[in-house]
């Protein structure tokens, strides 16, 4: 009885070390504006799913650069968009708003005289999307014949002349996300399994 209570205590402190649950105002998200070299848009919270509206923040930060492209989600002092500077603790998060996952296959092969990469959409080894090929080149990535790759771009076009590569994933972090992939579908069946079971049962209960 005891060891269960433990293990739900250990559980629960975890997640609150890991996610902020309490004062959204210290966690915001920011993203420079291109066409103003002097202010960014920010906005209070962490979460995609907020829909608080962007306002213009035209100080500085402290203990932080922001580049061109990437969303960030900062830990901060205080969110105050109205302040002269804004201190930041550390980056939680820097995403690229509206990329992909894709994969560059260990093989390249020849269409019309070129040797082309061959691509496609996704990160899941399990993935039966067909390969498509690629006769450009890639921005920020080096590849090595033999490897395959599980890369995060700016967008994913086949017919482009350059795709520029964010950031490579390791061999672990895809293997690590396919085995969450299948216990999430794992968890998915049963779950079905159990709805199908209990409408089963109830019937016989009621005839007896």
């Amino acid at each position: 009885m005891l060891k269960p209570l433990l293990t739900s205590l250990l559980i629960l402190f975890t997640a609150g070390l890991c996610f902020p649950q309490d004062d959204q105002s210290q966690y915001m998200k920011v993203h420079k504006v291109v066409s103003d070299p002097f202010c960014y848009q920010i906005r209070k919270g962490w979460s995609w799913r907020d829909t608080t509206p962007w306002e213009p923040f035209c100080g500085k930060f402290s203990n932080f650069w922001c580049d061109e492209g990437y969303v960030y989600t900062l830990q901060v002092k205080e969110y105050d968009s109205h302040a002269d500077t804004i201190f930041v603790v550390k980056i939680v998060a820097r995403e690229v708003p509206g990329g992909q996952c894709m994969k560059i296959h260990k093989k390249r092969i020849k269409v019309n005289d070129s040797l082309c990469y061959q691509v496609r959409k996704g990160w899941s080894s399990r993935d039966t999307t067909a390969w498509e090929p690629f006769c450009g080149k890639f921005s920020n990535f080096l590849y090595k014949k033999g490897e395959e790759y599980t890369v995060f771009v700016k967008e994913y076009n086949p017919h482009a002349d350059t795709i520029f590569v964010v950031k490579h994933f390791s061999k672990s972090w895809v293997s690590e996300m396919d085995k969450k992939e299948e216990l999430k579908e794992k968890r998915i069946r049963l779950k079905e399994k159990g709805r199908n079971d209990t409408i089963q049962a109830v019937p016989e209960k009621r005839r007896k």
